[in-house]
């Protein structure tokens, strides 16, 4: 059995991949998807789950103002649940990049627990991980204020991918003040005047590809 993912750093890219599930792709039904194609429209309902087996999905949340929160990515080997759907669902999954993906109905998982009953304890596993993500996600958005929340998501990436260079912390990795907006849920605007805060207090500087962060000690007296 995989590891159960615990250390997700910004956004999870998977709860716990079950390999096995691809040895039954010839009973679902396998599709492809073009890089920015929607899989699962708001609103649709498809009774499957999407179990990936290239690329990389987007799950996303989509708020009553029509801002969009992205929860998850996908990657191959796990699955988005579609399987059992809320009235209204507001999820949109997205192909993030070239996708290869099986579709399994609620008939067809139910044939292959028969035929496997080891299915039944790694589909259980996954929903417990994905359980404990959505836990904590609850936690941060119900203990701390949306600036927190972003300044907990930039501490987050230079604790486990900052590298100290000269006194420095410098995290190389490519996120838009737009991706941090749909990653947190919390509006653009207010994004972009937290980090034109954080720039003059001199506490770190964002470009297109990198966060340098100046002040780590700074960073972490702002989340509390």
């Amino acid at each position: 059995m995989e590891k159960i993912a615990n250390n997700y750093g910004a956004l999870p890219n998977h709860f716990y991949p079950i390999k096995k599930l691809q040895n039954y792709i010839h009973m679902g039904v396998v599709r492809e998807y073009r890089k920015g194609d929607s899989i699962v429209l708001p609103g649709e309902l498809i009774d499957r789950i999407i179990y990936v087996l290239s690329g990389k999905l987007s799950i996303s949340f989509l708020n009553e103002d029509g801002r969009k929160k992205i929860m998850f990515y996908a990657d191959p080997y796990t699955f988005s649940d579609r399987l059992f759907p809320v009235d209204p669902c507001s999820v949109h999954v997205v192909s993030v990049e070239k996708s290869t993906v099986c579709f399994f109905s609620k008939e067809q998982l139910s044939e292959i627990f028969q035929m496997d009953k080891e299915m039944i304890l790694e589909f259980i596993t996954s929903y417990s991980s994905k359980c404990s993500y959505f836990m904590r996600e609850t936690h941060e958005m119900a203990v701390y204020s949306p600036s927190a929340r972003v300044l907990r998501l930039l501490y987050d990436l230079c604790i486990n991918q900052g590298k100290l260079v000269d006194g420095v912390y410098q995290i190389d990795v490519k996120l838009s003040q737009k991706s941090i907006s749909e990653m947190t849920g919390i509006h653009y605007v207010t994004v972009c005047k937290l980090f034109g805060y954080l720039r003059k207090a001199n506490i770190l500087h964002k470009t297109t590809n990198k966060i340098t962060v100046f002040d780590l000690q700074g960073l972490k007296n702002l989340i509390e």
